[in-house]
């Protein structure tokens, strides 16, 4: 089996179910071209090796391309694990897209032309999930704070943590995101901004006209565009 194989020669231990997944979608992709191409276990290897000594990556196992230098990778351990992400050439942000190898595997399935920004997301949540996934999502949210909490981080890896925080944070608990609207990495401020745009919270109005006069540049645009998005 070649994900079997794959998964031994990294070390890697994925439960039988998710290898059963992966090989039904390889076989499907043998049969039909697809925009988002699994990848041979040479590119894996040799791209999990060039990825190494990046932080943010190390948890991450890429298995699928465009071809166009971009990938799609899958969680493996960490708070993260089992969810699936995309690797972009031109800008950093592995928070999650996709809740598991299934859903993303559907979701491509569905349409083998469409590539990764034509997909239709699971994060940030935009319907009601079930008490399970929101037991899982909360989990991890507090085990990624458990690491914010309790390490001296460089600003890449603190900036993807809270990235993915804001991902996975459902509507109920937007309030605990208005906080990294004063954040003072422009990333993180840019982040929360459209976050709470993307949901049009409404609580988080007068502090997005704050930052849109006085934020950063990336946050003063962001904040903009959130504000639009509450009036529409």
């Amino acid at each position: 089996m070649y994900y079997k194989q794959l998964f031994t020669r990294l070390n890697i231990e994925v439960p039988n179910d998710f290898i059963e997944i992966l090989e039904l979608h390889k076989e499907k992709q043998n049969a039909n071209e697809f925009a988002l191409r699994v990848m041979d276990s040479d590119e894996v290897i040799e791209l999990i090796e060039f990825l190494s000594d990046i932080e943010v990556y190390q948890n991450i196992i890429p298995l699928w391309t465009d071809d166009n230098s971009n990938y799609v990778g899958v969680f493996y351990q960490c708070p993260l694990k089992h969810r699936v992400c995309y690797i972009d050439h031109e800008e950093t942000d592995i928070s999650p897209s996709f809740r598991s190898v299934s859903s993303f595997i559907r979701s491509i399935e569905q349409d083998p032309d469409l590539d990764w920004r034509e997909l239709k997301k699971e994060y940030p949540v935009e319907t009601e999930s079930s008490i399970q996934d929101l037991e899982d999502d909360q989990k991890s949210i507090d085990e990624l704070n458990h690491l914010l909490n309790s390490n001296d981080l460089d600003d890449d890896l603190r900036c993807q943590l809270l990235f993915s925080i804001m991902a996975l944070t459902p509507k109920m608990h937007l309030d605990s995101l208005v906080k990294y609207l004063d954040d003072e990495d422009m990333y993180v401020q840019e982040r929360a901004c459209e976050i709470l745009g993307y949901h049009r919270y409404i609580p988080a109005k007068d502090k997005l006209i704050e930052v849109s006069e006085s934020g950063m540049h990336n946050g003063k645009q962001a904040a903009k565009r959130a504000l639009s998005r509450l009036r529409g």
